[in-house]
């Protein structure tokens, strides 16, 4: 039986580097993972001298072959918050001196369910990883491009402005009206406009009239009346729709992205991208946001306080909405990995030739040998895992608490 060693609860890549960190720092470990866990990542883990013990680390039972009772402390890596929540309560609930350091996407929530629940320690990994992703963003770039000497302005994405067309042809049919009216009847032209807006409104105080006009005049005076009727219904239709379906909304962020200068634009509202953006603007860093489903609904819950650019980051178009032109940096951290270096490659291609300081490029990537390969070839992609930055906390934590006067923190990469 093993005793004082640490118990990691799941297999993906976060645990995994929890329990490769652990093991280099001297500690015994114990991983328990699912039957489904793919082999070389078991081999793996037993490379670096833990044991796995498979199954469901929800059984009792299962825990139990980790020898739970002995151990000096359990880390809860799973991405599902319910989970882990449950087996934190169960192991808090059978021995309640036991070292528990949970995984949760909702920081907010931490300090509550330690307190309340007696949970050693709750940590997000998205919360922990965010302020190293904005480290990187705000780092200086390297000068300049050789073949740009002076910024220039990046071509704006086009906008729409074919909703503007009814009313230009309004605009257009009342200028007419004012100046035959003005021609025909001898009116001043307050008095034409005043008497063109009657007919076009179908208002008809009465004081002006056409009765004693020429025949053409008053056929002319029936179209305007129908021409005015379909265009102002045109009008409060299209107006209701442009407020109703977010374009108003969408023109105004972009608007607002247009003015930033030296921002940040981060691509992918997830738990990370939320959680960056959010440290950027508590930093008071101007901040543009790109997700492709994010709604003006969910905007205003998350509450990010800066404009929201809805579409595909991998565009160039969108990402000129988003002021890349003008921006000092770029996070990609969707979660997929090639889009992520796809954002970055747009992102370059876009800019490059066009502005006298170069774009930092900050991504997230999962992939460690694929982000090696990447920093061996080049120096203008800085990418970054979300467990490779919030692992060394986790074991430190429950390092610390475990051991508090005589172990040493693990080193965090920076």
């Amino acid at each position: 039986m093993q005793q004082n060693h640490f118990i990691v609860c799941g297999l993906g890549r976060f645990g995994l580097r929890i329990a490769e960190l652990l093991a280099k720092a001297g500690k015994p470990v114990v991983v328990i993972t699912t039957d489904a866990c793919p082999q070389d990542r078991c081999d793996q883990v037993e490379g670096f001298g833990a044991r796995v013990v498979q199954g469901d680390f929800r059984v009792a039972s299962v825990r139990a072959k980790a020898d739970l009772t002995s151990a000096a402390a359990i880390i809860l890596t799973t991405s599902k918050n319910a989970t882990n929540l449950e087996v934190a309560l169960e192991v808090r609930g059978g021995d309640p001196n036991l070292i528990v350091v949970m995984r949760y996407t909702d920081q907010k929530l931490a300090q509550r369910l330690e307190k309340d629940f007696g949970i050693t320690a709750v940590l997000s990994p998205s919360v922990l990883a965010a302020g190293e992703f904005v480290h990187a963003a705000m780092q200086p770039t390297s000068k300049k491009f050789s073949v740009a000497t002076q910024p220039v302005q990046l071509p704006r994405a086009r906008v729409r402005y074919g909703f503007l067309a009814i009313p230009c042809i309004l605009l257009l049919v009342y200028t007419s009206a004012i100046i035959i009216f003005r021609a025909t009847l001898n009116l001043s032209w307050i008095d034409a406009a005043y008497f063109t807006t009657s007919v076009v409104t179908t208002v008809g105080f009465g004081d002006f009239n056409l009765e004693h006009a020429p025949a053409w005049l008053k056929l002319f005076g029936i179209g305007l009346m129908f021409a005015g009727i379909m265009l102002i219904g045109i009008i409060a239709s299209l107006l209701t729709f442009f407020i109703v379906s977010g374009r108003a909304m969408e023109l105004r962020n972009e608007f607002q992205a247009s003015r930033k200068k030296d921002h940040v634009v981060v691509c992918g509202l997830g738990q990370i991208g939320v959680a960056i953006t959010r440290d950027l603007v508590e930093q008071g860093v101007p901040v543009v946001a790109v997700d492709p489903v994010a709604t003006d609904d969910d905007h205003r819950e998350l509450n990010l306080q800066c404009p929201l650019i809805a579409g595909n980051a991998t565009k160039a178009t969108i990402l000129r909405r988003a002021g890349i032109g003008k921006a000092r940096a770029i996070i990609a951290c969707t979660s997929n990995d090639a889009r992520n270096l796809e954002i970055g490659l747009t992102a370059q291609s876009t800019v490059e030739g066009k502005r006298a300081r170069r774009l930092r490029l900050v991504m997230r990537c999962f992939d460690y040998d694929l982000a090696s390969r990447i920093h061996q070839i080049s120096s203008d992609y800085i990418l970054l895992s979300e467990a490779q930055v919030a692992a060394p906390m986790f074991a430190n934590t429950a390092i610390e608490k475990t051991f508090a006067t005589t172990a040493s923190p693990l080193e965090h990469p920076r």
